[in-house]
């Protein structure tokens, strides 16, 4: 079991390393200076960690949790199909435009990003006590907010990146001609 939280760990730490050099490419971006307070500019690619990370974070007791009964993957279904419209709700809120040029997006910095960040850590961190201490119910729970929080993430990430799609669709295209 150590072996796979070395490895966890270590992908985990890339996966931080990747994040910060992404953060950084979306602060040096030009147009960085012009955006409205509460906005940022992220790379795709740094959307599409999100879920990622989720998963390196959450997936370990996740996958412990859906493997106790039917009942829990039932739980895990439901976190799912719960998380979908938050993030898609999310993604709506977010959403500013594309940038085409540098593969990013304008996005409104939000508050329930950093909540979430901080449930997962504290969920991992609590799971085992959790377990120790309480019965089924209470891991039902977990599993739908583990399931939930994963959930909302990859569903957010998806809908950002269909609207960047649908963004640079709608952009003009300079006439070749005239």
């Amino acid at each position: 079991m150590q072996s796979t939280d070395g490895a966890q760990s270590i992908i985990f730490l890339v996966l931080l390393v990747v994040s910060a050099s992404l953060v950084r490419k979306g602060r040096a971006d030009p147009a960085a200076s012009t955006l409205a307070p509460r906005q940022r500019i992220r790379p795709l690619a740094l959307e599409w960690l999100d879920p990622v990370l989720a998963l390196v974070v959450v997936g370990p007791v996740l996958w412990h949790e859906l493997t106790l009964s039917a009942v829990h993957v039932g739980a895990g279904i439901l976190g799912l199909l719960l998380g979908y419209p938050v993030g898609v709700l999310r993604s709506r809120i977010q959403f500013v435009r594309a940038i085409e040029s540098t593969k990013s997006v304008v996005l409104t910095r939000s508050n329930a990003e950093y909540a979430l960040v901080i449930l997962l850590v504290i969920l991992r961190s609590a799971e085992s006590s959790i377990e120790r201490q309480h019965g089924a119910g209470i891991t039902f729970l977990l599993t739908v907010l583990l399931a939930f929080a994963f959930g909302e993430s990859a569903t957010r990430s998806a809908a950002i990146t269909q609207k960047y799609r649908k963004s640079v669709e709608e952009q003009p295209r300079p006439s070749l001609g005239a």
